[in-house]
C-alpha cells in the first residue's frame, strides 16, 4: 500500500485509508499478508517472531506514538529523505532501521515525560499484562539481536546468550546494564503501540462494515525469538519447504528439489506434551485484530517436506547435484515427508491423524475468527474429506480446476466452501498470466494454447484475444470470479487494477525480493483515468452477483 505521508512502506493509516476504500466500493473483506516483525529477510512468511507485529509497519506521527514529536521526526527523517524512501519499492535497508530508531526515541521521551494520563498508564499496563506469555523471553531475544548489530542468528551469539536464563543472568551482572534495560524497555513500549494502532484499524474496519483477513505464516525463522525460547517444539537439523509443484512458477534454484523455505520443522510430538499450548498462544493473539485468518500452507500441518540442508544460498548449491552427489554430502539423507508420503496407504492414515488433530485444534483456539486453508490444486483425498469434515474453507483457483483432459472444469463445480481468487501472493497476476500465454500467439502459433483457450473460455470471451489484458477482458475474468458458488470471491490489488507487478517468485530470497508497492494511493487511484473506471466495473459486478454487503 501507499499513502502519501507515509515513509517508504504501507503503514496502518494506509491500511485505514484502504478500509475506507473498500467500504466505498462496497468490497466486504480486505485480506493483508502477515504483520509479525522480521529481521534480515524480510519476507513475511519467515518472521523472528509468532507474537510480536512488525516496527516497519505501523504510522510515526505524533498523534500515533505517545511519546513522539515533530522535533523527533524532523531531526531523525528530514523530509528529503522521507521524499527519497518514498520514490519506487519499499528500501527494507533503510526503511527498517529507519522507523525503529524513532520509535525507541519516543520510547525514551515517553518514559520521561511527567504527565501521562492515567488512562494511558492502565492502557501500557492492561498489555502488558494480557502480553506476559510472550513478551519478556520476545524483548530480552530483540535486546540481544540489537546489542549484536542487527543479527539474529543466535547460534552464532556468544555461549552465554545461547539460552534464555543464560542470557538473563548475563543481563543482570552486566555493568552496562541500564542502557541494554532501556533498550529492552523500548522494545515493550513498541510492542504496546503496535497493540494500540493494530487494534484501533480492527475498530475503524468495524465501524465501516469491512472484515480484515489476516494470515499466520505456518512456521518461524530458525533464528527467531520462539525457536530460541522454545528450542524443544523444532527441529533445527532439518529445513522445511515443498517439493517441485507444477501450479507454480519458481526460480531456477528450486526446479530440482523443490523450495527450501530454511524454517526449522515442528516436533508436534512436544508440542502435544504442552496441549499445543505455543499454537494455541498464535491463533488467540491473530484474533485480537482479524475477522479472519489465513493459514499458511495447510498442507504442511498434515505432513511436513523436509530438506537435510538450509535454504537460501545453500539450497542454491544443491540446485544441480544429482542425488547420489547430494547423499554424498548428507551423509546419505535425502528430502522427504513427514510423517510420510501421501501415496502410501499407512503413512496416509497418519498423516490424515496429524492433520486433523492439528486443525482442530487451532479451530478451537480461533473462537470466533474464521479460519481459511491455504491449501489448492491437486491433494490427496484424505485432505479433502478432512476439508469437509471439518467444516474449513480453502483455495480454489479456476485455472488449476481441471479434469483429466486438461479441460477446465465448469465453475459450477468448485467447492463452495472456499475461497476463489485468480493467485495469491506467489502467483502471477492475470495481468502478467495473460501476457505469458499471449506470447505463443505473437510469435506466429497456429492456436492458442489449452491453457490461454482455458482462460478465455472462463472469462466466456467470444471475441479475439487482445494483444495484452485490457479493460474489457479484465472485467470478464472479474465477473466471471464473482459468479463462482465459491463464499468468498477475492481479488489480489493487483487484480482489481489489471497490472502486472507481483509480490514474490517462490524460492528467491534477498533484500529485493518483497518489496513491490502499489503506484499510488488508493484515492489517486480512484481518480486515475485507467484504473478508476476499472474500480467501479469490479464494483459493478461486486453489486450484480449479489455479493455486496448487507447495509
Amino acid at each position: 500500500m501507499r499513502r502519501t505521508h507515509d515513509m517508504g512502506i504501507g503503514d496502518t493509516r494506509a491500511v485505514l485509508e484502504t478500509i475506507d476504500f473498500c467500504a466505498s466500493h462496497q468490497f466486504a473483506i480486505l485480506q493483508l499478508l502477515p504483520i509479525h516483525e522480521t529481521v534480515g529477510d524480510h519476507s513475511p512468511y519467515n518472521p523472528i517472531t509468532s507474537r510480536a507485529l512488525s516496527p516497519a509497519l505501523l504510522t510515526l506521527e505524533p498523534d500515533d506514538v505517545p511519546g513522539l514529536t515533530q522535533e523527533i521526526l524532523d531531526t531523525l527523517a528530514p523530509p528529503s529523505w522521507l521524499a527519497q524512501l518514498r520514490e519506487g519499492p519499499v528500501k527494507h535497508l533503510s526503511v527498517h532501521p529507519l522507523k525503529l530508531q524513532v520509535l525507541q526515541e519516543a520510547a525514551r521521551n515517553f518514559e520521561t515525560m511527567t504527565e501521562i494520563p492515567p488512562e494511558l498508564q492502565q492502557n501500557y499496563a492492561d498489555f502488558q499484562a494480557q502480553a506476559a506469555d510472550w513478551l519478556p523471553g520476545y524483548t530480552l531475544f530483540r535486546t540481544l539481536v540489537q546489542e549484536y548489530g542487527g543479527n539474529a542468528h543466535w547460534e552464532q551469539w556468544r555461549p552465554e546468550h545461547h539460552t534464555p536464563a543464560s542470557a538473563e543472568q548475563w543481563l543482570a551482572a552486566h555493568p552496562e546494564r541500564e542502557r541494554l534495560e532501556a533498550w529492552r524497555r523500548s522494545f515493550t513500549f513498541i510492542q504496546w503501540v503496535a497493540w494500540r494502532q493494530w487494534r484501533a484499524v480492527r475498530q475503524h474496519a468495524d465501524e465501516r462494515g469491512v472484515q480484515l483477513m489476516g494470515e499466520m505464516s505456518f512456521g518461524v525463522s530458525k533464528s527467531s525469538a520462539d525457536v530460541w525460547l522454545h528450542p524443544a517444539l523444532f527441529d533445527r537439523d532439518w529445513s522445511m519447504g515443498t517439493r517441485p509443484v507444477s501450479y507454480f512458477d519458481t526460480n531456477k534454484d528450486s526446479e530440482r528439489w523443490g523450495q527450501n523455505w530454511g524454517l526449522p520443522p515442528y516436533r508436534w510430538e512436544n508440542h502435544r506434551s504442552e496441549n499445543f499450548a505455543w499454537l494455541r498462544g498464535r491463533l488467540s493473539s491473530e484474533s485480537q485484530f482479524f475477522h479472519l485468518c489465513r493459514l499458511d500452507h495447510l498442507r504442511g500441518y498434515f505432513r511436513g517436506y523436509m530438506f537435510p540442508w538450509q535454504g537460501g544460498a545453500q539450497h542454491a548449491e544443491f540446485a544441480t547435484l544429482t542425488e547420489e552427489e547430494v547423499k554424498a554430502r548428507t551423509k546419505g539423507l535425502l528430502p522427504r515427508f513427514v510423517p510420510g508420503p501421501d501415496e502410501q496407504e499407512n503413512t496416509a492414515q497418519m498423516n490424515d491423524l496429524q492433520g486433523r488433530e492439528i486443525i482442530s485444534i487451532m479451530q478451537e483456539a480461533a473462537g470466533p475468527m474464521a479460519l481459511v486453508a491455504e491449501l489448492m490444486g491437486m491433494m490427496a483425498p484424505y485432505m479433502r474429506q478432512a476439508l469437509d469434515d471439518l467444516q474449513m474453507p480453502n483455495l480454489t483457483f479456476p485455472l488449476l480446476e481441471k479434469d483429466e483432459d486438461g479441460h477446465l472444469l465448469h465453475q459450477e463445480s468448485f467447492r463452495e466452501l472456499s475461497l476463489v481468487a485468480y493467485g495469491n501472493h506467489d502467483h502471477a497476476p492475470i495481468a502478467a498470466v495473460y501476457s505469458r500465454l499471449h506470447e505463443g500467439l505473437s510469435t506466429g502459433d497456429a492456436a492458442p494454447s489449452d491453457d490461454l483457450t482455458n482462460l478465455l473460455a472462463f472469462a466466456k470471451w467470444d471475441a479475439p484475444a487482445p494483444e495484452e489484458l485490457n479493460s474489457e477482458l479484465l472485467s470478464a475474468l472479474q465477473k466471471a470470479l464473482f459468479e463462482t458458488p465459491c463464499r468468498l470471491a477475492v481479488l489480489m490489488c493487483m487484480d482489481l487494477l489489471g497490472t502486472a507487478q507481483r509480490f514474490n517468485l517462490p524460492g528467491s530470497y534477498g533484500s529485493l525480493t518483497w518489496c513491490e508497492r502499489l503506484e499510488l494511493p488508493w484515492p489517486e487511484l480512484e481518480r486515475h483515468p485507467v484504473y478508476g473506471p476499472r474500480i467501479q466495473e469490479a464494483e459493478r459486478w461486486v453489486q450484480e452477483s449479489g455479493r455486496a454487503p448487507a447495509v
